[in-house]
């Protein structure tokens, strides 16, 4: 936070101020006197002070605090699965991008698992095959039995057609023996025929049952047939699941970076065992920082909390790197404050694509906090004691009034005055100011703090 100047300086600009206002009065600013040439007796309260009247303008305060730089990221890596380190890819300070190898493991165990795997896909695809042609096979047998059945229902059609024919012939000759025209000889010969073409009938409609029969059992393969081959494709899927299962363990030995950075720390050699979850000797393998950009963390103290918002410039400066500065935006906060130093974490992003700004340094932040026309008074006008901002009020009645007053953001000069509590108020009664107050531009000089009559 801007350092306000001190009080031993304020009361020698405040009397600087004074002389000045006594040749030439500032505007808002005017001299009460004593007496006056035509003024009554003077009011046994009334106090000569220079006031000024409370008047909006813009106040810009700065927050400098010490602050750190942290990476944007920062990751230990672990191993996933238990084996042996095969060799490591990365040291501490090599730079590394999303994806690339850090380490990797010796896992014989799990590449035969995942070879049998493989075996076992293959299996269930060679498996597919055979049931697709089983498939195919009853498909071509239903289309069989169904050509059958037509061919036997014609058959069975030819037969009744002869049927019928010798059946008619034999009434005829039939009715012809009975009249003595025919012997009883060519009619029995016509007898045996029809008997042959009803024999010839009978024995086709046996054979389109037989077909029906035949096309649905064709019809029932068909339907196991189907089921084998979806029962396959399953067995497949399961199969594919159990190899990606396998191979994601594999992958795992091959430890890789999630996001470009830098590597920290390396705490592994070549033959470590590795469990999974651990590293060695309870430290990560590596530690990955992501360096570009980089978060400062700062506190910003209580007075200034409220006013600071996201998206605020700030101004970092590196001591490590003489004359260096760079501009970053406010992030984030914390909402609540440290209760032990009464400050709120606040982070700043500063991109860092040199590399330049290392983890760890030392920075000193600047955050403006810009007061666009807010009611303001000379910083001198208040008085701070017990714990409580005071103003000395002479819009009473001319009477020297000291009333709490609730502070903002100040400048060098002007400090926002955000609310008052009236003479006779309540403690909670604060009230925002009407802009008609009249206050001691520097009360403590003029020593009328300690005529002040009581809030």
């Amino acid at each position: 936070m801007s350092i306000p100047a001190s009080p031993s300086g304020r009361r020698r600009a405040a009397l600087f101020a004074a002389a000045g206002a006594l040749l030439v009065g500032p505007p808002g600013c005017s001299r009460r006197e004593a007496t006056a040439p035509n003024a009554g007796p003077k009011r046994p309260d009334a106090v000569d002070a220079q006031t000024i009247r409370v008047q909006r303008r813009d106040i810009q305060m700065q927050v400098i605090q010490p602050g750190t730089i942290q990476a944007f990221e920062a990751t230990p890596i672990y191993a996933r699965i238990n084996g042996y380190v095969d060799k490591y890819s990365v040291n501490i300070g090599d730079r590394v991008k999303l994806g690339d190898v850090l380490l990797t493991m010796w896992i014989p165990d799990l590449v035969e698992t995942v070879n049998q795997k493989i075996a076992a896909v293959d299996r269930a695809q060679v498996q597919i095959r055979v049931t697709e042609s089983a498939l195919r096979s009853a498909q071509a047998t239903l289309e069989n039995a169904e050509a059958h059945i037509t061919s036997s229902r014609a058959v069975v059609k030819r037969s009744q057609a002869a049927y019928s024919r010798w059946e008619s012939e034999y009434n005829r000759l039939n009715q012809l023996v009975a009249n003595q025209v025919l012997n009883s000889q060519v009619r029995d010969e016509t007898y045996r025929q029809f008997e042959e073409a009803a024999a010839t009938r009978d024995e086709s409609d046996a054979m389109v049952n037989e077909a029906i029969a035949s096309r649905d059992k064709a019809k029932a393969d068909l339907e196991r047939a189907k089921v084998d081959v979806e029962a396959a494709k399953a067995d497949l899927a399961v199969a594919e699941a159990d190899r990606r299962q396998a191979q994601v363990l594999v992958d795992y030995g091959r430890i890789k970076a999630s996001y470009d950075g830098v590597i920290t720390q390396r705490n592994v050699s070549p033959g470590d065992y590795l469990q999974a979850g651990g590293g060695t000797g309870g430290r990560p393998l590596f530690v990955l920082e992501q360096t570009d950009p980089v978060r400062v963390f700062v506190g910003v103290p209580e007075l200034a909390a409220s006013f600071i918002k996201d998206g605020d410039t700030a101004l970092v400066r590196i001591q490590a790197i003489a004359g260096a500065m760079r501009s970053g935006k406010i992030v984030r906060s914390a909402f609540s404050l440290n209760p032990s130093s009464r400050t709120l974490q606040t982070e700043i992003d500063i991109p860092n694509q040199d590399g330049h700004l290392r983890p760890g340094m030392y920075v000193t932040v600047v955050v403006t906090i810009d007061r666009k026309q807010v009611l303001s008074v000379p910083s001198g006008a208040l008085i701070h004691t017990g714990g409580q901002n005071y103003a000395l009020d002479m819009s009473i009645n001319e009477k020297v009034v000291r009333i709490p007053v609730l502070i903002g953001p100040s400048s060098d000069q002007y400090t926002e005055i955000l609310r008052k509590r009236p003479p006779g108020a309540p403690p909670e009664g604060w009230v925002p100011l009407d802009g008609e107050e009249q206050v001691v531009v520097d009360a403590t000089q003029s020593g009328m703090d300690k005529a002040a009559g009581p809030n």
